[in-house]
């Protein structure tokens, strides 16, 4: 390893320090090793197409033709060099530049790039020789961390030895892989401050597998160490365990990953087939494999070995599933093949019901499969909400004219379609905020009346943090106890242990009907039959299975049942409650106002018959009939 010749020029860039008041004595004892890779890579702004607009055109030319870069552009700044004023802003103790010519860099043009910016003179440019690298990595087994080779990483660890005080940590970073700021390495120094035994910390963003990574002087000691001890390397030696942690930087993990490479996306169009398509291709890779329709490699343009493999890694993935599907296809009848294209006909037609699927951006090349957190809304119900919007929008139950009458019919028959889908009697729903809302009036209005000291909460270790924390905060209140029911090997409820627990005679059993975890229908008729056997009142979180089937309050025999719009192809912002006429005389409000009362005077008033008296002030009224609307 040799220092380059490195010339100080006059007037160094300024230092621009992170505007946190603790960056320097966090950040002060790292050091960090910029792995330079491409030195004139310059990021580019990546937009969706609009064919109203001029195509997105790519800064920097190959044999002619634009350059895709995996990064924004940051004010014409190179990304080495943005991610040079990274680790100053973040005033890291020291900045090294290493120029591996194995990876494409040239020591004299990032000496000559840091000294042209007229960065701190004190940056140190540092050359690897290939060779020495190579041999080096072949004595330790071609041993790698997080894809990082072991002879750049002894060279960090010799990095963080240097100078008078030994530095704690050393930051690693790629920087035409990833957005990389001074926020970025300060949370890297701040988490790996706040515990003292972490052997590494990493973003959680993971853009080829190459984002920011701080690795522990310790660490990187007993790494050393071991190679050196070991004659013949570490390649059979079980590697040291490693204690990681991930730091999430806030809106960057969605913007980062969302930024498509070229061969990607020419990746993912060419796989766009039909189910009949599929079967036909692995029938012929089946029939012929020494001659596959689609084979790996295939005009792929992806920059970066990591890259290339990664997506020849999922062409052989399809090339050889065809061989997971001969069980399938290979006797395929008629009717089976008949049945596929039946299944492509009807996918076709469902995509036509939700706009968002057949927009400019995402026709015929977007899966949306996030519908457990948020499903796509259907037209019918976007149509219903912007239709009362634009020509019934007045407030309900509370004017006397015609515009408002009209209103408060449709709110009244929108809550009557969601009871008659649910099975429910008349006002015995609430609409809410959303599942969560639904569960907390719960915890407050009934739980805060009912539950005492010593009281039992009767719940499970997989239920959503949303069902679990209002009566964890009820509990620390009041000195309740909360009981976690376990889960057998098939990821089903234990039976014996509800069991058990029931007759410690609980005061209320949280379960969802779906849960979030496993996905497995729970058998909430009879559980909730023994619950109330035993004198527990039962809550149903029926979140994830609202839109998925058939819900009768019913058939289900709980006293509440939670539930939301939004999972179920509806809007975002309103839910809803069933609450039996038992567990009704049960609860008290925990706040009213207008909408909950139908009389008020001055020392006296009269609550609306029913659950619409937990609906307070001006409900959604257009969202509810978009629910409706979604529930038809």
């Amino acid at each position: 390893m040799a220092r380059s010749d490195h010339q100080p020029v006059e007037g160094p860039v300024t230092r621009e320090p992170l505007a946190i008041e603790e960056t320097r004595p966090v950040c002060a004892d790292a050091v960090a090793l910029i792995l330079a890779t491409q030195v004139d890579a310059t990021p580019i702004v990546v937009q969706f197409e609009d064919p109203e607009r001029e195509p997105v055109t790519c800064k920097g030319e190959a044999d002619g033709k634009p350059i895709a870069r995996p990064l924004q552009q940051f004010e014409g700044q190179t990304a080495l060099e943005r991610a040079i004023l990274a680790a100053y802003r973040a005033q890291v103790g020291m900045v090294y530049v290493l120029a591996a010519p194995e990876l494409g860099s040239e020591v004299t043009r990032i000496a000559h790039s840091v000294r042209r910016r007229r960065f701190d003179p004190s940056i140190q440019v540092l050359e690897v020789d290939p060779d020495a690298l190579a041999q080096r990595a072949n004595q330790v087994g071609n041993l790698e961390v997080f894809g990082i080779p072991y002879g750049i990483l002894e060279i960090a660890h010799a990095l963080a030895g240097q100078g008078l005080e030994r530095f704690g940590s050393v930051v690693l970073m790629y920087p035409e892989q990833v957005r990389i700021d001074e926020h970025h390495i300060f949370e890297l120094c701040r988490e790996f401050k706040r515990d003292s035994k972490l052997d590494a910390v990493t973003s959680w963003i993971l853009w080829l597998r190459r984002p920011p990574y701080l690795f522990a002087s310790d660490f990187l000691d007993r790494l050393v160490e071991r190679a050196q001890a070991v004659e013949g390397g570490l390649a059979d030696v079980p590697l040291l365990h490693l204690n990681v942690r991930e730091c999430v930087f806030g809106e960057e993990k969605l913007a980062v990953n969302a930024i498509p490479l070229a061969g990607v996306e020419a990746f993912l169009k060419k796989n766009d087939m039909t189910a009949l398509q599929a079967v036909a291709l692995a029938q012929h890779n089946l029939d012929h494999p020494d001659e596959p329709l689609y084979s790996p490699n295939q005009q792929l343009s992806l920059q970066g070995p990591v890259a290339k493999k990664k997506v020849n890694g999922a062409d052989y993935m399809l090339v050889n599933a065809a061989k997971d599907l001969k069980r399938r296809v290979a006797d395929a009848s008629a009717d089976e093949r008949e049945e596929l294209a039946w299944a492509d006909a009807f996918g076709k037609r469902n995509r036509l019901d939700f706009p968002l699927l057949n927009d400019r951006a995402h026709a015929g090349k977007f899966a949306y499969l996030d519908s457990a957190a948020t499903a796509q809304r259907v037209d019918v119900a976007l149509r219903a909400q912007r239709d009362f919007d634009e020509h019934e929008n007045a407030n309900i139950y509370r004017g006397a004219y015609d515009l408002s009458a009209q209103a408060t019919f449709s709110y009244n028959e929108a809550r009557a379609v969601v009871e008659g889908f649910i099975g429910a009697e008349r006002r015995s729903l609430v609409f809410t905020a959303n599942t969560t809302a639904s569960i907390n009036l719960v915890a407050q209005a009934w739980g805060e009346r009912n539950i005492g000291e010593d009281d039992l909460v009767l719940t499970t270790v997989a239920e959503h943090h949303s069902a679990l924390l209002p009566f964890i905060m009820l509990a620390q209140r009041k000195g309740v106890q909360v009981e976690y029911l376990p889960y057998d090997e098939n990821g089903r409820i234990d039976a014996q242990a509800y069991a058990d627990a029931l007759a410690r005679c609980p005061k209320i059993v949280v379960l969802a009907q779906v849960g979030n975890v496993f996905g497995i229908e729970a058998p909430i008729a009879q559980m909730a039959q023994a619950a109330h056997e035993a004198g527990a009142r039962v809550l149903v979180d029926a979140a994830q299975s609202f839109g998925h089937g058939a819900l009768d309050v019913c058939e289900l025999g709980a006293d509440w049942v939670a539930f939301s719009a939004h999972k179920a192809y509806g809007p975002m912002g309103i839910g809803g409650l069933w609450i039996s006429a038992e567990a009704f005389g049960e609860m008290d409000p925990i706040a009213s106002g207008g909408g909950a009362i139908s009389h008020v005077s001055k020392d006296s008033y009269y609550l609306r018959p029913k659950g619409i008296q937990y609906e307070l002030g001006t409900p959604p009224v257009s969202q509810a009939i978009g629910f409706a609307a979604a529930v038809r």
